[in-house]
């Protein structure tokens, strides 16, 4: 079974006092999707972007932790393993050299509240990654560093 998705995105060039930084051209572009808030993004700060913008990079994190957790909280619901809370704290490395960059590595880095025991949070994560999507769609490692704690009255 195929599931299709599209977006749109779109960028036009404007006057260079409208634009971000400065620069030769505006970095900033739109992106939409029907039903959705569109999201404005740009280059990462280092490729001229504006930092309070999201990336590429940063999408493309954000899309494997999403797909990770969701990943993770379908396993537990299907062991009715009850998770209370779920944050995730992702770090990325991109090597850049002679006009060619690839992300290297992410790392995952969830802090996972439960009752459960460390066995099985570990078991959930290892069954997220045979799920995740965006881990099978790409060609560099995801690592995992996750912390689980009790769950405690005063969860924000």
């Amino acid at each position: 079974m195929n599931h299709d998705f599209e977006i749109r995105l779109r960028w036009r060039r404007t006057d260079p006092a409208e634009r971000e930084l400065g620069g030769d051209y505006s970095h900033e572009s739109i992106l939409t999707a029907d039903k959705h808030a569109a999201l404005v993004a740009s280059a990462a700060e280092g490729f001229g972007g504006d930092v309070r913008l999201w990336n590429p990079e940063e999408l493309l994190m954000a899309a494997i932790a999403q797909c990770h957790m969701l990943s993770f909280l379908y396993a537990a619901h299907q062991s009715a393993i009850d998770i209370v809370d779920y944050a995730d704290e992702t770090r990325g490395t991109m090597a850049y050299q002679g006009g060619k960059g690839a992300m290297t590595t992410v790392t995952l880095r969830p802090t996972i509240t439960t009752t459960a025991s460390e066995a099985d949070v570990e078991r959930l994560h290892n069954e997220a990654k045979e799920m995740c999507v965006m881990r099978a769609s790409v060609n560099f490692p995801i690592l995992i560093e996750s912390v689980t704690v009790l769950p405690d009255a005063t969860i924000n």
